[in-house]
């Protein structure tokens, strides 16, 4: 038999069994029965198997966008059943939304070596409204139990046909098999780009589609063996680098008739621009010009101006949890009810600040949570912010975190750029938003050795900028006792009393910490001297970077700037006998610098570190470097002090 016939039937063997689907309700023993993920014996659970396919389809001159979802699911372990409940998000517009349907779904278990299932009902399934732009389905499984495997499928019907929802091929799980199918009438050019580490290139064909009567490309992607995504520290959102495609139509060319999408980010601005929350709303004042008046008689000046704007909007109007760039609730009743969505808070805070004089526009972007846009599009951004002019100086402002300041925004924020829309000028563009300015951390020690190793003393900490924001969000609803308690045990054990906050119920100026404290176990005692730590349990012992290789940037959210002060007396009589050496470190482009000295007093020794972090992301190319940067760091702090008993 001629050797090129073989192997044609041998790859199409091959491409028959790799392609072949799995049968929704047939699930085997073997399949109960299996203990372990064989690529990865330490998951807690993994997709064995994913189809999904999306296509149109057209019903008395109207079109859809249909994907249908089957998923199969084993679990492992007690931790995997986390991946018993699904949440499928539904995109809704301001006249219509997307809807979910024939939803079904059974658990299976080995019991007595057969097969038992448990039917997913109705009411088990929840609807609820997840954002201004989400609604989301849910639901849990039942009676899910290690070994179980879950199985569901759903079909979603879309009216919004030219957006296509990203493919996502890798999860926090791993992926046995992944079939993810699209097919788009012939003429309609989408431009289809990969995102993540994971190449993947599709199978295309044409075929007839009765569904909409006219020929298709279909577009099939496979995967075998998708490995879940790696857990690491400081990632800004997992799903930027998750493995997928995203699609953006470009044009439509169909005999006698061409139309363009493709948009610039331009394009984007004016079309958010051109809705009437943008055109006319902002600029209608009867809703707040009375309150406004008086507020602003005693702030002469733009600067105090609109500090108090903005400190008004945060008191008059809470946030409700829920992003958007189109009002929720409108100036009006957002006043009136006193709560709103991100554009209630924020396109009020620039129709407040026009009215004051201040040139002030909205900036659309995409949070952090929202993953960064690829591509010029409306539907991906989420968020609105205030953004102003003084004096050329650029001013951004979000009303939506109670603790965020001018300048000073909530992190999720600082994600990507924005898009400026200012009607009145025509300037629609892309603009760069303010980088997180540096946050000063200062903390201050002053200690007492004791002869028996004990030691008593003071701490102070100072926080400005995001680091106060976030301790600050933390403090809100704090309960005092178990944070001391936490406190203690973080810091060695040490026994605290005296303890102060201060302002922390504002968003302006420092956060403050205070408190007295006594440590039995302050120092060690071996063959007559006493070991120090100069930091004592200030220092950092534990690098937060363990992956020898790490596929994300490292996201610190802001940079920041951590100074330690420590001043020790030692016991009557004792005199040093060893001490660190000073040191500086450096990260390449000046990204982070360490510095340490100790220096000998009459008595004691003071301590000074400094600590800096100049970049909120720093690139997974010096990753190795800033793992280094962390292990030298720690291993400075570590060294001792060493005293020991003056002779006479």
């Amino acid at each position: 038999m001629n050797q090129k016939y073989i192997l044609a039937v041998f790859a199409l063997i091959t491409m028959a069994i790799n392609s072949q689907e799995v049968e929704f309700g047939k699930v085997s023993n073997e399949e109960l029965a299996e203990q372990e993920y064989p690529h990865n014996k330490d998951a807690a659970a993994a997709i064995t198997y994913k189809k999904q396919n999306t296509y149109y389809t057209t019903s008395n001159g109207n079109s859809s966008l249909i994907t249908e979802v089957h998923e199969r699911i084993k679990i492992y372990k007690k931790e995997g059943f986390d991946y018993a409940t699904e949440y499928i998000n539904l995109y809704k517009g301001r006249r219509d939304e997307e809807r979910v349907s024939r939803i079904n779904a059974f658990t299976y278990n080995l019991v007595d070596g057969k097969v038992v299932r448990n039917k997913l009902e109705k009411e088990q399934i929840f609807e609820t409204e997840a954002s201004y732009n989400y609604n989301r389905v849910t639901f849990t499984m039942p009676n899910v139990q290690v070994g179980s495997v879950i199985e569901f499928k759903y079909k979603i019907t879309s009216p919004f046909i030219w957006n296509i929802d990203e493919f996502q091929f890798q999860y926090e799980i791993p992926v046995k098999k992944m079939i993810a199918e699209i097919r788009t009438p012939k003429g309609f050019r989408f431009n289809q780009t990969p995102k993540g580490y994971l190449s993947i290139f599709p199978e295309t064909s044409k075929r007839n589609d009765n569904r909409i009567g006219m020929d298709v490309m279909v577009k099939t992607y496979t995967m075998d063996n998708v490995p879940a995504m790696k857990e690491e520290s400081f990632v800004d959102n997992i799903d930027n680098y998750r493995s997928g495609v995203m699609f953006e139509l470009v044009s439509i060319d169909l005999p006698g008739y061409y139309k363009s999408f493709a948009k610039s980010w331009s394009d984007v601005a004016k079309t958010i621009g051109n809705s009437d929350d943008y055109e006319d709303q902002l600029d209608k004042t009867k809703s707040f010009d009375d309150e406004l008046d008086v507020l602003l008689a005693n702030h002469p000046d733009p600067q105090s101006k609109m500090k108090a704007i903005f400190k008004y909007v945060k008191q008059n109007v809470t946030w409700n949890g829920m992003g958007g760039k189109y009002f929720y609730y409108g100036l009006k009743k957002a006043l009136k009810e006193k709560k709103g969505n991100a554009a209630d808070m924020n396109l009020l805070l620039v129709a407040m600040l026009r009215y004051a004089g201040i040139d002030s526009n909205p900036v659309v972007i995409s949070t952090k949570d929202n993953t960064i846009p690829l591509f010029p599009t409306v539907e991906r951004l989420n968020h609105v912010i205030a953004y102003a002019v003084i004096d050329d100086k650029p001013y951004f402002l979000d009303a939506t975190e109670e603790f965020s300041d001018i300048n000073v925004l909530p992190e999720k924020d600082y994600n990507w750029k924005g898009i400026l829309i200012n009607n009145h000028d025509m300037v629609w563009q892309q603009i760069d938003i303010v980088s997180p300015p540096k946050s000063n951390r200062m903390f201050a020690l002053n200690l007492k050795l004791m002869e028996d190793g004990s030691c008593e003393g003071t701490y102070k900490s100072r926080l400005d900028k995001h680091s106060a924001l976030r301790f600050r969000k933390k403090a809100k609803n704090l309960d005092m006792e178990t944070y001391l308690t936490e406190l203690e045990n973080r810091f060695h054990g040490i026994e605290i009393s005296d303890h102060k906050l201060e302002n922390i119920e504002d968003y302006e100026g420092f956060v403050k910490e205070s408190f007295a404290f006594y440590d039995e176990a302050g120092t060690e005692m071996i063959d007559g001297k006493l070991y120090v730590d100069p930091l004592a349990f200030l220092r950092m012992e534990e690098n937060p970077f363990k992956l020898e290789n790490r596929t994300y940037p490292v996201d610190f959210g802001f940079p920041f700037k951590n100074t330690y002060m420590v001043n020790i007396d030692f016991p009557e009589g004792y005199v040093v006998s060893t001490v660190p050496e000073p040191m500086i470190m450096t990260l390449p482009d000046d990204s982070g610098v360490f510095k340490y000295t100790i220096q000998k007093k009459p008595g004691g020794i003071s301590v000074l570190v400094n600590y800096e972090i100049n970049r909120a992301m720093v690139p997974v190319t010096t990753y190795p470097l800033l793992k280094e940067f962390y292990k030298q760091a720690i291993g400075k702090q570590a060294e001792k002090v060493i005293l020991e008993k003056k002779t006479l």
